[in-house]
């Protein structure tokens, strides 16, 4: 009797070992794979419930957690979907349905996404051994050594992410800003060709390299590339400020304007970018000797920011032109104009003129005689005069160079009229020597007597 009892029970053991090794081996992976099909399907609340009953019995569950991680993201629900993917990888066992190179991507990516920089740092790192060929992970390391201003350590992970996939544009495209910003212009150049050679419609690139060009002094091969550039609506007022600089550096003042003002129309109000497309305007205006509206430029943006680049300084230069029409007729008087009216001043100073010489359109230098003593056959000497109207500072370095010319000229003094202000070196300069320095106001005097 005692046998068959033995037996039975034996029996029962077995037969539950055996079911609960078909529940484990089918029942459940299908009840589990069941939760996932939901998650799917975005029955998100319900595969959340079942899989909590779950790890209240297994709690080292990883396929559990991670599911359960996945209905978290499911439901935007990112804190809970990082502790339950943590949860994955501190338990540490991955198979074909769980494996850690998707469970650190996934974290990567969050962390990255609310900007945890150190720890989207630290799972692209262990990526990067998990799938050393993987360019992915070198260039969102890039990324973030790049966006902290890390930029050696950047620059290494991008060329690293280049040696595994030479098609990725865009680890060119920041390397290539990396090498610009480091002044190391013929490697920036040819980092954004190789990028547009992949894609000739990555426009980004095309601006970058028309930065590069301008840099490097090739003017009309960087206009071509903003010209590509602008037809990427996100960066067309750039363009138009930087064709506009390169005309301004070529000194083609006109086509610069139109630029300028191309950018203006459709640049936001009161943004940098609209303050500096008219600070530039303004400025190529002012090389053309249009004065008026430059100076309704500079008024708009001190209205703006009073404070913007050396605005305010361009103001009080030209207060008098605002103020006076003297000298407003002066600043803009086309060159012959200009000449004449020097002629004129040079006259009232009691000044004989021996020779002229324009050197630009803001500057004529005049070689004259002044007869010293009242009785005859007193001698004469000869006076150096430059006039100039322009807002620039004289500095001492232009009265040095003046001054070691006296003798070859046969000169005994200087005469400098400007309607720019003096360098306090050049005032020092001047009152030990013999050179006159005449003031906006003392001009504004002399253009009186001319009229």
């Amino acid at each position: 009797m005692l046998l068959t009892y033995g037996l039975i029970f034996v029996f029962f053991i077995l037969l539950s070992i055996f079911g609960l090794y078909m529940f484990s081996t089918y029942v459940f992976p299908r009840k589990i794979e069941e939760i996932a099909k939901m998650i799917e399907l975005g029955q998100t609340r319900l595969a959340i419930k079942k899989l909590n009953e779950i790890l209240e019995k297994d709690d080292r569950n990883p396929y559990a957690h991670y599911l359960l991680a996945e209905a978290y993201v499911k439901e935007d629900n990112i804190q809970y979907a990082i502790l339950e993917y943590r949860q994955v990888a501190k338990i540490g066992r991955y198979d074909d349905k769980v494996r850690e190179i998707d469970v650190r991507t996934k974290l990567a990516k969050i962390y990255k996404s609310r900007n945890a920089v150190e720890d989207a740092k630290k799972e692209y790192l262990i990526l990067t051994k998990l799938e050393p060929l993987n360019y992915e992970h070198f260039f969102n390391l890039g990324i973030i050594f790049f966006e902290a201003g890390t930029m050696d350590k950047a620059a290494a992970y991008f060329r690293k992410s280049i040696s595994n996939n030479n098609r990725h544009i865009e680890s060119y495209y920041y390397l290539g800003q990396i090498l610009y910003r480091s002044s190391n212009y013929s490697d920036a150049k040819q980092a954004f060709i190789d990028a547009i050679k992949i894609d000739q419609a990555y426009y980004r690139a095309h601006y970058f390299l028309g930065l590069v060009l301008r840099q490097m002094g090739d003017l009309e091969w960087a206009i071509k590339e903003f010209e590509i550039a602008q037809r990427d609506d996100g960066i067309k007022v750039k363009c138009f400020l930087a064709k506009g600089t390169c005309y301004s550096d070529r000194e083609m003042y006109p086509r610069a304007i139109v630029e300028f003002e191309r950018g203006i129309k459709i640049s936001r109000r009161g943004s940098d970018t609209e303050l500096n497309l008219r600070y530039f305007l303004a400025n190529a205006q002012e090389k053309i000797r249009d004065l008026q509206s430059a100076i309704s430029n500079w008024e708009q943006i001190a209205s703006v920011n009073k404070n913007f680049r050396d605005v305010q300084e361009k103001l009080a230069a030209y207060a008098d032109f605002r103020q006076d029409d003297s000298v407003k007729d002066f600043m803009i008087a086309g060159l012959s104009q200009f000449e004449h009216v020097c002629r004129k001043i040079a006259e009232v100073l009691g000044l004989t003129i021996m020779e002229i010489d324009i050197l630009s359109d803001t500057e004529i230098e005049i070689l004259a005689t002044e007869t010293e003593g009242k009785w005859r056959n007193t001698r004469t000497s000869n006076r150096i005069v430059r006039i100039m109207r322009t807002t620039t500072t004289v500095t001492d370095r232009l009265l040095r160079r003046m001054y070691e010319s006296l003798k070859e000229r046969n000169a005994t003094r200087i005469i400098i009229i400007s309607t720019g202000d003096y360098s306090q070196t050049a005032i020092d300069f001047a009152n030990t020597r013999p050179i006159e320095l005449y003031s906006k106001g003392e001009l504004t005097k002399l253009l009186k007597s001319v009229q």
